[in-house]
């Protein structure tokens, strides 16, 4: 994912059937350095979005013709990139909640004196290009999860050896994986995982996944291994307890994986990525 996009200043697709309104908004980022196109109507900012690349787009949610949510709702169906900013009125914020539940990822309040402070503005720009971020990195994640899910159920119904799979599945993997009980009791990992905890590989087996998150996000682990058993695949930001240096920010995923009979759980942790530095990659399974 290139995340320069998220904080680069783009362009501004302002869509409000009121001249003045887009008028307003447009001199007021402009001061902090966005530039900016104005439409006055659903289809016109449809035919943009088709046409160009914007990296906000400010949505009046009351106009004439397609209204801001029906907007909302084809552009998300295309476009999962785009930071979508609604505008609404005091007396309308219910309506932007909703906007916000089709895929919104932040509002505006039209008051006048709000749309002449470039600074508020670009706090609530930059809050929704942070959760679109997000959103576009759950995406992503979880279909590297569903890819590794299928590569998993292949190569499954290739081996007969559980272990050799294990070791021949994770051998080829670049980031880090491990494999645990539901309970969180370590039972595989490949030396990507080994790389970024610091930890011996002789004292992994004796430990629980858990203890390897930071103590603000191991409850949020613990319930996402709950989950498990329903067969749920997540992914979710946790801090990793590195030995070796400081505690490291990355993205854990987990998904369900059956062995003799028995649900396991397969986490990767694809943030950052760990490199082998063109060695073999080394696999440890119980």
């Amino acid at each position: 994912m290139d995340t320069n996009k998220w904080s680069a200043k783009g362009k501004v697709l302002i869509v409000d059937d009121s001249p003045l309104v887009c008028d307003m908004f447009s001199k007021t980022l402009a001061i902090k350095g966005y530039k900016t196109e104005m439409v006055h109507d659903g289809e016109s900012a449809l035919k943009k979005l088709h046409t160009e690349s914007f990296q906000v787009m400010i949505l009046d949610l009351v106009m004439p013709g397609m209204n801001g949510i029906e907007i909302l709702k084809v552009c998300r169906k295309d476009n999962q990139e785009i930071c979508i900013i609604v505008a609404t009125c005091y007396t309308s914020e219910a309506t932007a909640v909703e906007a916000i539940h089709e895929g919104a990822d932040d509002y505006v309040v039209k008051d006048f004196m709000l749309m002449n402070d470039a600074k508020s503005l670009e706090v609530i720009i930059s809050r929704g290009l942070e959760r679109r971020r997000l959103a576009v990195e759950n995406i992503e994640l979880n279909e590297q999860l569903k890819e590794l899910n299928i590569v998993l159920q292949a190569a499954y119904a290739r081996e007969k050896d559980e272990k050799d799979y294990i070791r021949n599945l994770f051998g080829s993997i670049s980031f880090a994986v491990v494999l645990s009980k539901v309970e969180g009791g370590i039972c595989g990992f490949n030396d990507a995982f080994v790389k970024m905890t610091g930890i011996p590989e002789s004292d992994l087996f004796r430990m629980c996944v858990f203890d390897l998150i930071g103590n603000e996000f191991r409850s949020n682990v613990e319930s996402l291994f709950k989950k498990i058993r329903a067969g749920a695949a997540q992914g979710i930001k946790v801090k990793i307890i590195a030995k070796s240096h400081e505690d490291i920010d990355v993205i854990f995923n987990a998904i369900p994986f059956k062995m003799a009979g028995e649900i396991l759980v397969l986490s990767t942790i694809v943030k950052p990525l760990v490199k082998n530095e063109g060695q073999a990659p080394r696999v440890f399974v119980k």
